[in-house]
């Protein structure tokens, strides 16, 4: 299994265009499979706005990736754990 961090939606998107080409697919295709508008994926692929989470899974989803959590590395749990104070 191959994990990539992302800290941006250049990356995002760039690792989606490059999942949805590696499987020969068109924008279209990939939208037909999501369930939303071609634009809204070349939207997604060139960063030109951070989408809706909704939409994001749809796409993963379509694509058939998987999309985790990770801690960042050299933190403690207690210190990558929010702390109330810091939320509210």
């Amino acid at each position: 299994m191959v994990v990539t961090i992302f800290r941006d939606v250049t990356g995002l998107g760039r690792e989606i265009r490059l999942a949805r080409k590696g499987r020969g697919w068109s924008q279209a295709d990939l939208a037909r499979l999501a369930g939303t508008d071609p634009r809204q994926i070349s939207r997604i692929e060139t960063a030109a706005h951070e989408p809706k989470l909704s939409l994001l899974l749809a796409v993963i989803a379509a694509l058939d990736l998987d999309l985790g959590l990770v801690h960042r590395q050299g933190r403690s749990e207690r210190a990558a754990r929010p702390r109330p104070e810091d939320i509210f």
